[in-house]
């Protein structure tokens, strides 16, 4: 069943999506799949989003669902809250 998928957008992200958007998603799917669909929904996200898949990380950017960090291939269910940061580079 379909349902709203609550994302809260932190800086310098919310300057593309705001600081909350919502998308909804028909059922499960993996953060990979899900971040394809936002970056062809909105084309200035993909500056930031860069999928491995050789490694099967997401570079450029970190997906939270809690305290946990989320991989492409980890599914998202409808209906959830999930964070997405820019990775930070440097010390």
């Amino acid at each position: 069943m379909a349902a709203m998928t609550r994302i809260k957008w932190y800086p310098p992200l919310d300057s593309v999506k705001g600081p909350e958007s919502e998308i909804e998603i028909g059922g499960p799917t993996t953060v990979g799949d899900l971040l394809c669909r936002l970056c062809a929904e909105d084309p200035a996200l993909s500056r930031f989003v860069h999928l491995d898949p050789g490694s099967n990380l997401v570079l450029g950017l970190m997906v939270l669902k809690g305290e946990t960090l989320l991989r492409p291939s980890d599914t998202v269910e409808p209906g959830g809250r999930l964070e997405i940061l820019a990775a930070i580079d440097g010390g």
